[in-house]
């Protein structure tokens, strides 16, 4: 087992958390798991030895794959699972446009999966949605969205043309508490600001006091999410 590389059939799941994440949403495209000599049997391991057998997954001791493949001294299991395809299937999508930054996408995807999200859209993107860090900086959120990526907008519009597009902006758009979302619809969320400022659609405008800091794309992305949660719960009577 290698570390992993772009054009690998497979990924991985780092740490026990993890790959229990994987055995519970994504459990068949799993293949092996890894485990530490020094695991602790506590209930966590109890559950990951569970979820396993459970799903026909071959569990097997190997210091030496830990070591290779893990970038922290505290990994005790490392789940491998074969990359898989992804079919968007909800009327309300995030599009993350131009990003690169594989941290600032994970914390994204956590707040996704808290906000009952179910796609995420990558747009003009070098990142890989199956490297091990997407996994990592998830916290495992990956395993409970559907993700694609498009080489770039025209695409993506291309096959969701009956979509709203509600696009962030840094300038001449909407407050946010002023918009109706009316599903299908994607929110366009850029990695620079101001990067789709001219897509056409409703622009949304996150106010803030202005200062010393700048908002960052992950607190943005949150109130976002939330507000449309709320929205949506209102509109079904939740």
């Amino acid at each position: 087992m290698k570390r992993f590389e772009a054009n690998d059939n497979c990924s991985y799941a780092l740490g026990t958390s993890l790959a229990v994440e994987l055995l519970m949403h994504q459990g068949e495209h799993a293949r092996i798991v890894y485990l530490s000599s020094k695991a602790l049997e506590n209930d966590q391991l109890q559950l990951l030895r569970r979820l396993c057998k459970e799903n026909k997954v071959p569990i097997k001791v190997d210091d030496n794959v830990i070591n290779r493949l893990s970038v922290k001294e505290n990994c005790f299991a490392i789940g491998v699972f074969d990359k898989y395809h992804h079919e968007l299937e909800s009327k309300r999508h995030i599009v993350l446009y131009g990003f690169d930054d594989y941290g600032e996408l994970g914390t994204i995807m956590r707040s996704a999966v808290c906000f009952d999200f179910k796609d995420v859209v990558l747009v003009s993107s070098n990142i890989d949605c199956f490297d091990p860090r997407t996994i990592r900086s998830s916290m495992g959120g990956f395993f409970h969205l559907n993700i694609r990526k498009y080489d770039d907008f025209d695409a993506y519009y291309q096959d969701y043309q009956d979509y709203n597009i509600y696009p962030i902006v840094k300038n001449q758009g909407s407050k946010l508490t002023d918009i109706d979302f009316k599903e299908p619809y994607s929110l366009i969320i850029p990695q620079r600001s101001g990067e789709v400022d001219n897509l056409k659609g409703n622009g949304i405008l996150i106010e803030h006091k202005k200062g010393m800091f700048d908002m960052s794309l992950s607190a943005i992305s949150s109130i976002l999410f939330n507000y449309c949660y709320h929205q949506n719960a209102a509109d079904r009577n939740i």
